[in-house]
C-alpha cells in the first residue's frame, strides 16, 4: 500500500515513520530545509515509545503537487488547520494522486476541518483521526513522543465503513503508537475538543504545562468554566461524547487525563514560542461560532480567543 503524507511537523513525521516501518510505500510533502534534511537523513522517532529510525531511501520527499507520481491509498493532513482550504483545492487539481479508492485522513487539532474536502470529496473519501497523544518537532525530521494517554482513533464522522482503514491504523499500531479504528470518532473528537480547548490556549497564555495548570485553583476555576461552556454548546448542538455533563467529565479530567500528560506543554504555546500563527479558530474559536449560532453564551471561550488573537498580532509573524 502507499501513503502519502502532508505536513512534516511532529505528528505527520509520526504518521510517515510508522507507515514506512510497516511496509508501505511511503512519500511526504516537504519544501526548503525540511526537504533537504529528509532527503538526506531520513526521518527519526524518539521518546516515550522508543526509537525508531527510516532511511532517506525509504522515503519520497516531493516539494509540490504536479511532481507526485501515481495514486495513494491514504493521504494523511497533517499540517494546522489553517491550511485545510488550500490542500482541499490542490488535492482537487491533482485527484490522480488518489485513485478511486483513496481515503484523505485528518490528523488535526479542532472541529470542522472536513469541511473543506467534502467540497470536493465524496464523505466515503474523508476521514479523521483522533490525536491525544503528545509530539513536539526537535528539528527537521526529528518527532518527538513526549506524553500518551489513550490510542490514536481512525474513523469517519459520515457513517461510512471504517474497514480500509484498518491497515493504517495498524501500521501505527505495530510502530509502536497504539493505534485503532473506531465507530464511534463524533463522540472521541468532542472529548479531544473538551481536552484541548480547556488546557491548549490556556497553557499558552500562562506558559505553563497541563500539570502547572491544574495546580491552581484560580486556573481550575477557569478550566472548570471552559468545560462547562463547552458541555452547554454541545447540547445545544446535539452533539455527543463519553461523559453526560460537565462534573462527570470533571472527574476524568483531573484524575486521569492531567496526570496522565502532567509535563506536556501545549501545540498552543509550542506555536507561539515558533511565532508561528494558531489553531485557535479551530478550538475555542469553534465553540464561541457554535455557540452563537445556537444562542448559547461562551464569555470564558471568547476571553481565551481574543487573548490569544492579541498575543499572535504581537509575537506571530505568520
Amino acid at each position: 500500500m502507499k501513503a502519502l503524507i502532508i505536513g512534516t511537523g511532529a505528528v505527520g513525521c509520526a504518521v510517515a515513520i510508522a507507515v514506512a516501518d510497516g511496509g508501505m510505500e511511503t512519500a511526504v510533502i516537504a519544501k526548503g530545509e525540511t526537504a533537504g534534511y529528509i532527503k538526506k537523513n531520513g526521518l527519526k522517532r524518539t521518546g516515550i515509545f522508543g526509537e525508531l529510525d527510516i532511511p532517506a531511501q525509504d522515503i519520497l520527499v516531493y516539494e509540490d503537487y504536479d511532481s507526485i507520481e501515481g495514486a495513494f491509498d491514504y493521504i494523511a493532513v497533517a499540517v494546522k488547520t489553517g491550511a485545510n482550504k488550500e490542500i482541499a483545492k490542490n488535492l482537487s487539481e491533482h485527484k490522480s494522486i488518489m485513485g478511486e479508492n483513496g481515503k484523505i485522513i485528518l490528523f488535526q487539532n479542532g472541529w470542522g476541518n472536513d469541511e473543506p474536502y467534502l467540497e470536493y470529496f465524496p464523505a466515503s473519501q474523508v476521514f479523521n483521526a483522533r490525536v491525544i497523544t503528545g509530539f513536539e518537532r526537535l528539528k527537521p525530521g526529528v518527532t518527538n513522543v513526549t506524553v500518551h494517554t489513550a490510542p490514536i482513533l481512525l474513523g469517519s464522522l459520515h457513517g461510512e465503513s471504517v474497514e480500509g482503514l484498518e491497515p493504517l491504523a495498524k501500521a501505527i499500531n505495530d510502530s509502536g503508537i497504539p493505534s485503532e479504528v473506531s465507530t464511534e470518532l463524533m463522540q472521541a473528537l468532542w472529548a479531544k475538543m473538551l481536552y484541548n480547548t480547556t488546557l491548549n490556549p490556556l497553557g499558552a497564555i500562562m506558559g505553563m504545562s497541563y500539570g502547572e495548570l491544574a495546580g491552581s485553583e484560580h486556573l481550575q476555576g477557569i478550566m472548570n468554566r471552559l468545560i462547562e461552556e463547552t458541555f452547554a454548546v454541545m447540547d445545544a448542538a446535539g452533539y455527543r461524547t463519553f461523559w453526560n455533563n460537565a462534573g462527570e467529565y470533571m472527574d476524568i479530567f483531573y484524575s486521569k487525563l492531567i496526570p496522565d500528560t502532567f509535563a506536556h506543554r501545549a501545540s498552543t504555546l509550542q506555536d507561539i514560542e515558533k511565532r508561528k500563527k494558531t489553531e485557535i479558530d479551530t478550538l475555542n474559536g469553534c465553540i464561541r461560532d457554535i455557540g452563537k449560532k445556537h444562542g448559547v453564551p461562551t464569555p470564558t471561550h471568547d476571553m481565551i480567543v481574543e487573548l490569544i488573537k492579541g498575543i499572535e498580532d504581537v509575537r506571530c509573524q505568520q
